[in-house]
């Protein structure tokens, strides 16, 4: 979740202002050749440390540790404002990273989401452009044409399930808007790394009251979700209503056209999983409807498709340990996700039945799973 709107990735006036601020000074660079870049920064009160990083085209590891007292999140994004992979729920004084092959040019590496800053540093890729997908191309290039199938089908049963949920807001249907309202997020939560390569969707779909600076400008899922459940009526849902059904159909159209590697394939698997640690096992997520493990199960389905498109390479690649270390810790999690499975609507139990016990459970599973899951993107550009 892209929690502010972000101001433009390269603009002088918010470069300025970062270098200016408490963001550190100090230039980082990498030293090695074109396609082993490593490069560490930290997540500061005043946003980035060091602001400026250099690196050679090619695969690049970015790894950040929190600095902060508040868990934190780590983005990248190109010069056109696409995001092309982010970290999310740095605890404090802990590290994450994602990896890429990045092109020549100049990206933004946004941090301070918590602390309000959203400064960010800005990292120079130098060097010839180099082919993404490394020593398995044509394998590579199937996984992820297989991942953009599944996507694609995602979007298209969003789209379905919203114009049903905006068709029972518009006829006053309040029970069957709060049926739909689970399972039709579903599809958005699977898929949510993608939408949120287009910066300007994602808030507008799924920014939660605290995700924006203005609150007369919220609009989305939980807009919606705060009159159904809180006032108890459809009634002012219209307006929201015809908004999200363009908005998911937006995202549709756009989505044919997005260009992945298949790291970032793997950075998205990482990234469904510090969704569910950062906001569906806290409650924060859907605070209205508490329809959370629904999303939970959503998040967890989407990593894992992921996932699947790219183990067969690792498989060939002598990587057989991972994806079996990999595949045992989503069983995991899936075994204690289904305990709270339900013959209703939404086919879960609500949030609020979750104990503090069932949610350090959770987390336990989840960071056993995240930690071998985030060593897939570095393995398939060579950088593990």
């Amino acid at each position: 979740m892209i929690r502010l709107p972000r101001v433009a990735a390269l603009a002088p006036v918010a470069l300025a202002a970062c270098l200016l601020a408490a963001c550190g000074d100090a230039e980082l660079k990498t030293s090695t050749a074109a396609g082993s870049g490593q490069l560490a920064f930290k997540l500061t009160g005043g946003g980035c440390s060091p602001v400026r990083a250099t690196a050679r085209a090619g695969p690049v590891t970015i790894a950040a540790t929190n600095r902060t007292d508040v868990a934190d999140e780590l983005e990248l994004v190109d010069a056109d404002e696409t995001v092309l992979g982010e970290r999310e729920d740095i605890v404090p004084g802990e590290s994450a990273a994602l990896t890429l092959t990045l092109q020549p040019g100049r990206y933004a590496v946004y941090c301070g989401f918590q602390s309000g800053q959203r400064t960010h540093g800005t990292l120079t890729v130098t060097g010839k452009a180099v082919v993404a997908h490394g020593t398995t191309p044509d394998a590579l290039d199937h996984a992820v044409e297989e991942y953009k199938e599944y996507v694609e089908h995602e979007s298209a049963q969003l789209v379905t399930g919203t114009a049903a949920f905006v068709a029972a807001l518009k006829a006053g249907q309040l029970q069957k808007a709060k049926d739909l309202f689970g399972p039709t997020r579903v599809h958005y939560e699977t898929i949510e790394p993608i939408a949120e390569r287009f910066g300007d969707l994602d808030p507008e779909i799924d920014a939660r009251a605290n995700d924006v600076a203005d609150r007369a400008r919220w609009s989305g899922f939980h807009r919606i979700e705060q009159i159904l459940w809180v006032k108890g009526t459809t009634a002012g849902t219209e307006r929201y209503a015809d908004k999200l059904l363009a908005d998911v159909k937006t995202l549709h159209a756009r989505i044919p056209g997005i260009e992945l590697q298949a790291a970032q394939v793997a950075n998205g698997a990482v990234g469904l999983l510090d969704e569910v640690s950062s906001s569906k096992i806290t409650g924060e997520e859907d605070r209205y409807s508490h329809t959370d493990l629904a999303d939970f199960q959503a998040n967890l389905t989407g990593s894992r498709e992921a996932f699947e498109t790219l183990a067969p390479v690792l498989r060939a690649t002598g990587e057989q340990r991972l994806v079996a270390q990999v595949e045992r810790q989503f069983a995991a999690v899936q075994a204690g996700l289904d305990r709270y499975r339900r013959d209703t609507p939404l086919g879960f139990a609500l949030y609020t039945e979750l104990t503090k016990r069932d949610r350090r459970a959770f987390a336990q599973q989840l960071a056993a799973l995240t930690e071998p899951l985030s060593q897939v993107a570095g393995k398939l550009v060579g950088q593990g």
